[in-house]
């Protein structure tokens, strides 16, 4: 069994720990790949002239508080078409055999890369890479026969 050596900051403090591949891939780096776009989020709304405080009351939902006008909950239209397309999109994802649903989950879902998923299930990533391909054509077909339009790039 392999063991990784992980440093985790928590304000001042600093831990080392050592973890296991499995507990790596399924507890450490999703966590640490959340906490990035999170980073990324926050850099990128600084850059647009926000500050660390309004970018926590825009992830908290709490931006009138600090003052942020434009940020209202969304109409009810929206609600409603959001709604139904998440239900035509678990329609989709119910399409897909429970193997392929896990690889769309992960790879697209949860933004984990194929050379990452395919080490977490001890395949190759090029008969990974054509899988991929595979879904992507039966999801494409899938939209299509449902009135939804597709761009093929």
């Amino acid at each position: 069994m392999s063991f990784r050596k992980i440093t985790i900051k928590s304000g001042n403090e600093e831990f080392t720990r050592n973890v296991t591949e499995e507990e790596y891939q399924r507890y450490y780096r999703p966590w640490w790949s959340q906490r990035k776009r999170e980073q990324r989020n926050r850099e990128a709304m600084e850059q647009n002239g926000y500050t660390e405080e309004s970018y926590e009351a825009w992830k908290d939902n709490a931006s009138e508080e600090v003052g942020i006008p434009d940020m209202e909950l969304p109409g009810m239209d929206e609600l409603v078409e959001k709604k139904l397309l998440l239900g035509v999109l678990a329609d989709a994802m119910d399409s897909l055999l429970p193997e392929e649903r896990e690889l769309a989950m992960k790879v697209f879902g949860e933004e984990m890369s194929l050379a990452d998923y395919a080490d977490m299930k001890k395949q190759n990533p090029r008969t990974l890479s054509d899988h991929k391909r595979r879904i992507l054509s039966k999801l494409r077909n899938f939209f299509m026969e449902h009135g939804f339009e597709i761009d093929n790039k």
